[in-house]
Formats: structure tokens, sequence, C-alpha cells
């Protein structure tokens, strides 16, 4: 394969406030209760486990990462994206927004609020429309108009914004 090939790829949740994660979920599961901002899953362990050099922890969960909640277990369900804000225990995480009931979820590694994000991700647009991006190491909204069902995007971006995005099925490339 060609090293410029992306080699990574993450559906895209569109956002005004929250970057693209990090592809690949470090933490899955179901949430066995969800009431308010607290999602309560009593198989996982958020605070992590030492990983085995005891250098550290492994899959522990921070401050910032990124969590997808899915309406049900049905492939292409809808999916509400919301981000760590504490973390209260092994089995319990309190995230940006509501969410309630017994949901799947997956967690992932912030791609950072950082002004300057240096790597962004390329896109692939399945359904035509307009696409509302903030570039790597920008700040500024830039609306694509009128881009084509099946079309890559080649400039890199760090988030997608709602506001102004009619496209659908993006996937984030890297």
């Amino acid at each position: 394969m060609a090293s410029n090939q992306p080699t990574q790829a993450l559906n895209v949740v569109p956002s005004d406030t929250i970057n693209i994660p990090e592809p690949d979920a470090y933490i899955t599961g179901t949430s066995s209760s969800g009431t308010g901002t607290t999602i309560t899953d009593g198989s996982a362990n958020f605070l992590g486990v030492n990983n085995p050099g005891n250098t550290g922890y492994s899959n522990r969960v921070a401050v910032g990462d990124v969590v997808y909640v899915y309406a049900s277990a049905t492939p292409g369900a809808a999916i509400t994206i919301v981000t760590v804000t504490a973390v209260t225990n092994n089995t319990n995480i309190v995230v940006s927004a509501s969410v309630t009931g017994t949901k799947p979820y997956e967690i992932y590694r912030s791609n950072g609020d950082f002004k300057n994000v240096s790597e962004g991700f390329s896109l692939f647009v399945g359904g035509a429309g307009n696409i509302a991006v903030v570039p790597a190491c920008s700040d500024q909204v830039v609306l694509l108009e009128n881009v084509p069902d099946s079309s890559f995007i080649p400039l890199q971006v760090k988030r997608v914004n709602s506001t102004g995005t009619t496209a659908t099925k993006i996937i984030a490339l890297r």
C-alpha cells in the first residue's frame, strides 16, 4: 500500500464544539443505566488498570475524551456525541450532555480542544450536500458547498460542524 493512503477511519458525528476524536475506540460497552449526564456501566473500569510494566495506567478514561452514545445496538443507529467532564469511579463517568437509558457507547481519545491541531483528517462524503469544517491549524469555519456523494475532501480538518452541514455518511480518514 502507498504510504500516503489512509490507514484509519472513523464515522464522523458533526458537532459545533467537539473535534473529531482519535480513531479506534479504546473502551466499548453498554450503559446499565443513564440518567442526566452520568453514564453507568457496572462492567466498566473507567479508572483503568496498571499496565503490565507498571509504568502507568492503560485504558484510563480522561476528562475531554469523546464518547459516541448509540440510540440502539442496530447498525446505523443515531449517535449522540459528548465529552467526558468527570470520572467519578470505575463504573460512572459524567458527560457534557444528557444521556438516558441503556445504550451502547464507545470512548475515544480526544483530538484536543486546541486552537491549532496540526494533524487533521481527510474526509470521505457518502451523501451529497454542504460540509462546514474547521481546518487543522485554524479556528475558522469553512463551508464546502455542493459536495457530491462519494467524494474525497483532501483538506485536513479537525472538526465537522453540525451547523451548515447537510452532507451525510461522512468518514474521517487518517
